[in-house]
């Protein structure tokens, strides 16, 4: 009876620890850089899918390396096209632009970066199928040619918190600081949220008691965007 018990306290345990993914079709890989453990739960680990607006995060890192722009803080003039969201229809800096994702900033860092650098920095960090052919503004975007796997989206945030990209210090440590949504008594919560072509990412890694560990949820279905998403991740590590 005693053994019994506690086979089924043990189910329970790790049955607890599953994401709650609801109604979306959902999968999520979680890496404990510190024990190399990787979790992977639903089924799509290497499904390759638009990064959306997570591509910001290496958006972000050739912007600076590159130096189209000063740095975090220089404000680039809005353009003074109405777009959907009315927190986007004003000046941003690089900071506000990715906490509110505002995607006419992003577009005008990839064209200042032009498609040979915007190539080979792609390709340099291997992200995702390297495709950038289909816009040099949107291949990120739903039904651009760019696409990435949950795996590989761990892959390269492993890689930026451990600053092994190819990429200056400078950029590296920036690019984390702006994607940092939280931050308090050695606790650090650091992602992006991206949503498009029906599907919701939040990707980034957690830093707590010395342990690290990096992450992308990405959810399917009726609903689903990078908040959504983003509400599984957090409740996820609640538990």
């Amino acid at each position: 009876m005693f053994k019994l018990i506690m086979l089924f306290m043990l189910s329970v345990a790790l049955f607890a620890k599953e994401p709650n993914f609801g109604k979306y079709d959902g999968s999520a890989v979680i890496l404990d850089l510190n024990s190399s453990e990787k979790k992977v739960f639903g089924n799509r680990a290497d499904e390759r899918l638009s990064p959306c607006s997570t591509f910001k995060i290496l958006n972000s890192l050739i912007a600076l390396d590159s130096k189209v722009v000063k740095d975090e803080n220089e404000t680039v003039k809005w353009d003074g096209v109405k777009r959907e969201y009315e927190v986007w229809n004003r000046d941003h800096s690089m900071r506000s632009a990715i906490a509110v994702s505002t995607v006419w900033f992003y577009q005008e860092m990839a064209r200042r970066i032009g498609e040979e650098q915007m190539k080979r920095s792609v390709r340099a960090v291997k992200y995702g199928n390297m495709d950038i052919s289909s816009s040099l503004d949107g291949f990120w975007l739903g039904g651009g040619s760019i696409k990435i796997s949950l795996n590989e989206q761990v892959d390269f945030m492993a890689s930026l918190v451990k600053n092994e990209l190819s990429f200056s210090p400078r950029a590296m440590k920036i690019t984390k600081d702006i994607m940092t949504l939280k931050k308090h008594n050695g606790y650090t919560l650091a992602a992006k949220t991206g949503s498009c072509a029906g599907v919701g990412w939040f990707v980034g890694f957690v830093q707590e008691s010395g342990k690290t560990t990096v992450f992308a949820f990405n959810i399917k279905g009726e609903g689903a965007n990078g908040a959504e998403a983003k509400r599984v991740a957090l409740e996820y590590f609640k538990r």
